[in-house]
């Protein structure tokens, strides 16, 4: 009979006498030996090459000399130390001071472990407006999991204050497209979001023509737009309020091309947007095209006025009207919760999906900016 038989105690014990070695730093017992600002460290090519590639080329003999210590240029020996000091234990100490020094080191060291402790670690920061930024640029540049989920949980309820603060303004253009490829899914942020990308855009500008001399030709206008065309697909202008449109992104047609630009101006003449808002300050939001003109003057007689609340799953407003006779072109779509639609009394009202029925008219769909639930007093607005 034959068994194999595994021994976990053995390999316990062994890796303890491999991290007892390196702790130890006998050079008798390495067979590697790292020169960092004038202090050495030694480790084993082996242990090392087979962990990472990037020290398997850098203890090849194409690139170091036999019994010749590898100078380290890049990183201080504490860090360094760090990393090797995992590589023996699979232990790192990591704080708000080295983390992003460990994060780079192990990206190119190609340590994939310790960039998971890293990210780990980057997710429990506690984060404020001076390290936000940072902390988001480095979730890009590393691609990191866990600290962007965190950092959205951070933005969202800081929306207003990030993007009026000093760092906003100053950020790097790479943050920028991650803050508005986060915000631009959510509803009612879209024109403060517009309006603070194209203040980030003027200061990027103004700082740029601080670098020219006077005798130098500088076109404000044409830098701006530099700034900014690399965003500009990225926001739906056709959720914006019209009067924002008109008053705001319509004089700064320089940013677009004639034919955007004549979409924007047709589409700020052609659609009112609807808000409702219970009594938490929670809205929902939905467009209506010129052709509900007959709705969109009765949401205008009941602008401002408060719901009446039914059973807690439907909010509507008198003065009711006859439900119209011809079926509603709008069917309820994957992915949107709310309508806006006439109940079959004939009210303006609104209901989640699951509430709806054959009887009720849809008029459009409404995106809420937070979870939107129904309570008493909801008030309509259009604009």
């Amino acid at each position: 009979m034959v068994e194999e038989m595994k021994s976990t105690h053995f390999l316990e014990e062994l890796q303890r006498q491999f991290e007892k070695d390196f702790k130890s730093q006998n050079p008798e017992l390495f067979d590697v030996a790292f020169d960092i600002d004038g202090k050495k460290l030694y480790a084993h090519k082996y242990r090392l090459s087979m962990i990472s590639s990037t020290f398997n080329s850098m203890l090849s003999d194409r690139w170091s000399f036999k019994n010749e210590a590898v100078s380290i240029k890049d990183y201080k020996f504490e860090d360094f130390k760090e990393l090797l000091t995992f590589i023996y234990s699979g232990k790192c100490s990591i704080n708000d001071i080295n983390i992003f020094t460990m994060l780079d080191i192990s990206e190119y060291y190609q340590i994939e472990h310790l960039k998971e402790l890293c990210d780990e670690y980057l997710s429990k920061m506690e984060f404020n407006l001076s390290n936000i930024f940072k902390v988001l640029e480095t979730s890009n540049t590393y691609s990191l999991i866990k600290v962007k989920k965190a950092i959205s949980s951070f933005i969202t309820p800081h929306f207003t204050t990030l993007i009026k603060s000093n760092e906003f303004l100053n950020a790097k253009k790479m943050v920028m497209k991650e803050i508005i490829t986060f915000f631009a899914t959510k509803p009612n942020k879209h024109e403060n979001l517009f309006l603070s990308i194209y203040e980030w855009a003027e200061n990027q500008a103004n700082l740029k023509k601080q670098q020219f001399s006077n005798d130098e030709i500088f076109n404000m206008k044409d830098k701006i737009k530099v700034e900014m065309q690399d965003f500009l697909p990225l926001f739906e202008f056709n959720k914006m309020k019209s009067s924002f449109l008109l008053n705001f992104v319509v004089p700064r047609g320089f940013l677009f091309t004639r034919d955007e630009l004549a979409d924007i101006i047709e589409y700020s003449k052609s659609n009112f947007k609807v808000t409702i808002t219970n009594n938490l300050g929670h809205s929902i939001f939905g467009i209506l095209s010129k052709e509900n003109k007959d709705t969109i003057e009765i949401i205008k007689t009941i602008c401002h006025s408060e719901s009446e609340n039914w059973l807690s799953y439907i909010i509507y407003w008198n003065p009711k009207r006859q439900r119209p006779s011809t079926p509603s072109l709008l069917k309820k779509s994957d992915g949107v919760s709310w309508y806006l639609l006439y109940s079959c009394e004939g009210a303006v009202a609104v209901k989640h999906r699951f509430n709806i029925t054959v009887f009720d008219y849809l008029i459009a769909e409404m995106f809420p900016e937070t979870n939107f639930e129904i309570t008493e007093k909801c008030k309509i607005e259009i604009e």
